[in-house]
């Protein structure tokens, strides 16, 4: 898909009758337990459950425990493939690894239960027989190397999702994961991650970057996108994180402009997927109240970029990070704001700018039908 038309400032196939039926969220969606809780019984354990990429483990041997997952789980490649595995010995429940690294088989440190690398038990020391002892093991689904343990079928979600060309993770390497804790609702992040209104506001570095008036927005079912151009004048950037990245990059293409500033893309109800010149980050987000939420952040670039061009690589994160850090700040606003009214009982429902948040507008409208059943008033 190419670049926004720049003659057409802002494009959105929003279906129309969503912007005429969908409101905002009342205040007791951010703070109500039980709002929360059936969140997480009909979005999150029906969700496509995403766990990381097979890029984390890219030979036999290699392994990667989850840190959101307080490490009880792990990715581990073996000769059949990419694993999800619990990572808690079957013996007397010790973390068996922790981190990232490579080995010929799972040994716990505690009692030397050995495990191949399918989960399978090949040595418990000085019993006289072998317990049946396997490592449980969750199936997996694949798109583009991205590895979901859910219920949904992540092909099926995305089939019609036009942008799949752009995540490429061919010929890329995984580089770290980032947790990030967020003293705010889940939901509050996306509406940020969700509408382009606060761009030009909040993020001095990013709005010198990206044109945030030349746009397009896509929907389908479980998913949107967005395209910003790039500015075609790079010059006036006052962030020294962006400076760094937007000299890094243009030194390595040789002057030529990226065809995008950024395309940001969500599966619902929480994988982002981000395309940045010379640069793929998937951002995971982890309900864990109403008022607190897990950010897991991977990086991923191109080899070649990895293995020789670390100046593209801090910088791009630096800039990142910068961007990261001001949307934190907007959404500790927007969270204590909604706190306030909500403990003094009242609430509140602007208009929506269409189509600066369009990508808002869906969210609440699929949020909406996806919790219908019960109703929740």
């Amino acid at each position: 898909m190419n670049a926004p038309d720049t003659t057409v400032l802002r494009r959105s196939n929003l279906d129309p009758a969503l912007r005429a039926r969908t409101t905002p969220l009342p205040m007791s969606s951010y703070f109500d337990r039980a709002w929360f809780e059936r969140e997480m019984l009909l979005l999150f354990k029906q969700g496509p459950g995403y766990v990381g990429h097979e890029l984390m483990v890219p030979e036999v041997g290699d392994y990667m425990t989850l840190p959101w997952a307080e490490h009880g789980k792990m990715l581990v490649r073996s000769a059949s493939g990419v694993h999800l595995l619990s990572n808690v010995c079957r013996h007397r429940q010790a973390l068996i690894l922790e981190g990232r690294g490579r080995v010929q088989n799972l040994v716990c440190p505690l009692h030397r239960w050995t495990y191949d690398l399918d989960g399978r038990l090949l040595g418990a020391p000085d019993f006289d027989y072998l317990p049946d002892c396997a490592l449980p093991r969750t199936p997996l689904k694949n798109w583009r190397g991205l590895l979901f343990a859910g219920p949904r079928d992540p092909a099926q979600d995305l089939a019609d999702f036009p942008l799949a060309g752009d995540y490429d993770f061919t010929g890329y390497a995984f580089d770290k994961a980032i947790v990030d804790e967020c003293a705010f609702n889940w939901k509050t992040f996306l509406e940020i991650y969700l509408e382009l209104y606060h761009v030009e506001a909040v993020h001095p570095g990013l709005q010198r970057w990206v044109d945030a008036g030349r746009y397009e927005w896509g929907f389908g079912a479980r998913w949107s996108y967005q395209i910003l151009g790039i500015k075609e004048e790079l010059k006036h950037q006052i962030s020294p994180h962006y400076e760094r990245y937007r000299d890094a990059v243009l030194n390595y293409t040789g002057g030529v402009l990226p065809k995008y500033g950024t395309v940001w893309s969500i599966l619902y109800p929480n994988v982002m997927i981000e395309w940045y010149p010379l640069a793929l980050v998937v951002s995971t987000l982890i309900p864990r109240s109403p008022d607190h939420t897990t950010n897991i952040v991977e990086f991923y670039y191109p080899e070649e970029v990895k293995a020789f061009e670390p100046q593209i690589v801090q910088a791009h994160q630096a800039a990142y990070l910068e961007s990261a850090a001001e949307d934190a700040q907007i959404c500790t606003r927007l969270h204590r704001g909604r706190r306030a009214l909500w403990l003094a009982g009242a609430d509140d429902a602007g208009p929506f700018h269409s189509p600066h948040e369009d990508g808002m507008i869906h969210f609440y409208d699929w949020l909406r039908r996806e919790l219908t059943q019960p109703q929740i008033s």
